[in-house]
């Protein structure tokens, strides 16, 4: 087989004459002229066209899922990956544009948060309640006054008198927005400058020192006669819950703290019996 393709490749340029012999017929004499060249490119044809169909049968039969189903499975475990990781993206990016809704919804439509005085303080300063002595009312009210030292209940007077109004601005600064109760705004804004210090109108004792994401640093004072004054948007506190504040004392310093503030400023409210009063009547400069 090898010699016959090796002369028809010798004698491609030429015509060959094939002579086939039968021995079961000596007389017939079969003979056929060829081309070489016609020859091999008629096994070329058919070689290609063999390959097209074999080509189309692994396309369009199952023929060829069956001899690729391990890239298949592979291609679709990463397919069925990145699928997943883009749903946990989408719940994340879902979740980031609900947080950032709720922070405008915040910064849009809040006012400062009120404060409502805990009852357990209101007696302290009614003028027609018998006085207590220290001693008798650290021991009666030690369960409900935890957060307050003893011993700075026991030194202070400070709930026997009413309170020495007016009293000067806690701030120095530009009053900015005024009390205005009918837009919820139950207090009064101070404008200053960054880390200015704030001084309490009067004497009283701390009955919160906390943080707000709406507010920053929050401080309340508990004076006599029911009232209590909150000074909010503070960058710093230098006093905590149950600590004295006498008239004067620095209870922390300005900023420009909590979702609510658009700058520095001091927030300044004063209630009294758990009704907002306006601040102004309270304060001279």
């Amino acid at each position: 087989m090898v010699e016959l393709l090796k002369k028809l490749f010798e004698q491609r340029q030429r015509d060959i004459t094939v002579i086939l012999l039968d021995d079961s017929k000596p007389d017939e004499d079969n003979s056929y002229r060829i081309n070489p060249n016609g020859l091999i490119g008629l096994i070329l044809g058919i070689s290609g066209v063999f390959a097209v169909i074999v080509a189309l049968l692994f396309m369009l039969t199952p023929i060829g899922s069956l001899l690729y189903s391990n890239d298949d499975a592979e291609i679709r475990a990463q397919i069925l990956e990145v699928t997943n990781r883009t749903m946990a993206l989408e719940d994340s990016l879902r979740q980031r544009d609900l947080q950032l809704q709720e922070m405008k919804n915040i910064i849009r439509f809040s006012v400062d948060t009120t404060l409502t005085p805990d009852e357990r303080f209101m007696s302290m300063g009614d003028e027609n309640a018998p006085f207590t002595s220290p001693d008798i009312l650290a021991s009666e009210r030690m369960e409900n006054l935890e957060q307050f030292s003893q011993n700075e209940i026991i030194f202070s007077n400070i709930f026997k008198a009413t309170p020495d109004f007016p009293a000067r601005y806690p701030v120095k600064g530009t009053l900015t927005r005024r009390y205005l109760p009918g837009q919820d705004h139950f207090g009064m804004d101070i404008a200053t400058k960054d880390r200015e210090p704030v001084i309490n109108v009067a004497d009283g004792s701390v009955i919160n020192s906390s943080w707000t994401i709406n507010n920053g640093y929050i401080i309340s004072v508990q004076h006599s006669d029911g009232l209590v004054s909150t000074y909010k948007h503070l960058a710093t506190v230098s006093k905590r819950e149950g600590d004295l504040a006498l008239r004067g004392d620095i209870l922390g310093e300005t900023g420009n703290t909590g979702v609510l503030s658009t700058g520095p400023h001091l927030h300044f409210e004063i209630w009294k019996n758990g009704v907002p009063q306006n601040p102004e009547k309270y304060l001279i400069k």
